[in-house]
């Protein structure tokens, strides 16, 4: 797996008892530099029909959009699987929880199909993020850190970077930082014809950061760090 791709695996114990109660949440997955939560819950118009869901949760203190395909699946005894259809879906700070799939219970819980041992039903949920959008800058570049001892200006946007750290990754922030020109002792250095969205992107990766590179930035962070590099 990487960011972009992986595998939310929940197993549902007391199955009976949890489609007697109507519902029930799987933990806290982090995954991709994001938190998701599955749920399992009987419709209320038919007993005999269940809908599988994803929440998915972002850490931002503003508006925020995630793009993901997902293939709901259910594990059986001897290991292989039923999928659903991919689907694509949209979560965002005002709608974040997606039904994924349904399921007929009492396909499930019949014996001859083998979903369910020992009263435990196994799902998992293969997610592909496609784009993650955040209008919110990453915590380590919003505040001066015991690491960061320089500013960078997009724009009227800041951002609180280490030239150590940056100069180690890239040969043109070392001569910009080290080397005999004028930013070598500034506080603040304006980077200029950079997109700020698309830089912070960069930075996530030099970072190490969750959800650097998605489907919808690995071209404009290959783009610059090809002029950074």
């Amino acid at each position: 797996t990487n960011e972009s791709n992986f595998v939310l695996h929940w197993e549902i114990n007391n199955a009976k008892a949890v489609h007697a109660a109507g519902r029930a949440e799987s933990d806290v997955f982090n995954e991709g530099g994001i938190k998701w939560t599955a749920a399992y819950e009987k419709r209320k118009d038919n007993t005999d029909k269940a809908d599988f869901s994803l929440r998915c949760d972002v850490d931002s203190n503003g508006p925020w959009k995630v793009e993901a395909e997902v293939v709901r699946s259910l594990i059986k005894s001897d290991g292989s699987e039923q999928k659903s259809k991919t689907r694509r879906v949209s979560f965002h700070a005002d709608i974040n929880f997606v039904k994924v799939s349904m399921g007929w219970w009492y396909d499930l819980y019949y014996e001859q199909f083998n979903f369910i041992t020992n009263d435990t039903l196994t799902v998992e949920f293969h997610v592909h993020i496609i784009s993650l959008q955040t209008n919110v800058v990453p915590g380590i570049f919003a505040a001066p850190n015991n690491r960061s001892d320089v500013i960078l200006k997009i724009g009227g946007e800041k951002l609180h970077v280490s030239k150590e750290y940056l100069a180690v990754h890239s040969p043109v922030f070392s001569a910009m930082f080290f080397g005999d020109f004028a930013e070598k002792g500034k506080k603040e250095v304006e980077i200029k014809d950079v997109v700020y969205e698309e830089f912070v992107d960069l930075l996530k990766v030099l970072y190490c950061q969750t959800n650097g590179i998605t489907d919808s930035t690995v071209a404009n962070i290959l783009k610059l760090a090809d002029r950074f590099q």
